[in-house]
């Protein structure tokens, strides 16, 4: 009896182990999902020490990093922690501070990228 009781316990703290887990692996993924998007840049910018022109680019970021790619070629990329707003961003957009890409929010979603030192 006593040995079965070990068993039951031993069975149920494993589930709970491999549960816990799962659900872990799942946030994380969730919070890595890419997202992708056209962004107009309107004059010289600089994100990860690289001048992005004005122009057209499309923008995916990623857990880690976010990347300006024009016609097939990365044009520029830079490390990014993700951040999270109040309200949903009304459309894409970039925040830039003296001359500097710093923020990248993107249209209808809540998180947000911050572009790291």
């Amino acid at each position: 009896m006593l040995h079965s009781r070990i068993r039951v316990l031993c069975i149920a703290l494993t589930a709970i182990t491999l549960f816990a887990s799962t659900a872990a692996r799942a946030r994380d993924a969730g919070a890595s999902d890419a997202v992708s998007t056209t962004l107009n840049v309107l004059q010289p910018l600089t994100i990860g020490g690289t001048t992005v022109k004005p122009g057209t680019y499309t923008v995916n970021a990623d857990s880690v990093k976010v990347t300006f790619v024009s016609h097939g070629k990365t044009i520029a990329q830079a490390n990014v922690q993700w951040r999270d707003s109040d309200q949903k961003s009304k459309s894409t957009n970039l925040l830039a501070q003296d001359g500097a890409i710093k923020e990248i929010h993107f249209s209808g979603k809540t998180r947000y990228v911050e572009i790291a030192n």
